[in-house]
C-alpha cells in the first residue's frame, strides 16, 4: 500500500515540478536563444496547423480550433522537455542514494 502512495505522490511531483519548469525554461530560452525559440515556435505553428488542416467532422474541428493553439503547443514542448530533464536528474540522484538504503543483508561484502 505504501509503494503505491509513494509512486502515485511521485508521479504527481513529477507533473507538477515539470509545470512549475516548463515556463521557466521558456523564459530562459526566450532570454538566452531567442532563434531556438522562434525555430520551437514555428515547429508549433506547423503542427497546429497541420492537425487543424486535416479533414476532422465539424464538431471536432471546431473544438480543436477554439481549444488549441500554437502556444499551446510551445508550452507542451517545454513541458516534455522538463518531463525529461526531471527525468535525468532524479534517476541519477536515486542512484547516488540507493546503496544507502540497501538492507545490510543486501549489501556487498567490502
Amino acid at each position: 500500500m505504501g509503494m503505491f502512495f509513494g509512486r502515485t505522490l511521485s508521479a504527481s511531483f513529477n507533473i507538477a515540478l515539470a509545470a512549475i519548469l516548463a515556463p521557466i525554461l521558456l523564459v530562459a530560452c526566450a532570454l538566452a536563444f531567442p532563434g531556438l525559440l522562434l525555430h520551437v515556435q514555428d515547429g508549433s505553428d506547423w503542427v497546429y496547423r497541420w492537425l487543424t488542416g486535416l479533414d476532422w467532422p465539424p464538431q471536432y474541428r471546431a473544438a480543436l480550433r477554439q481549444w488549441t493553439s500554437a502556444g499551446q503547443f510551445t508550452l507542451v514542448f517545454f513541458l516534455i522537455v522538463a518531463r525529461i530533464l526531471i527525468a535525468i536528474v532524479l534517476s541519477s540522484f536515486k542512484a547516488a542514494i540507493m546503496p544507502f538504503f540497501r538492507r545490510p543483508e543486501d549489501r556487498e561484502p567490502a
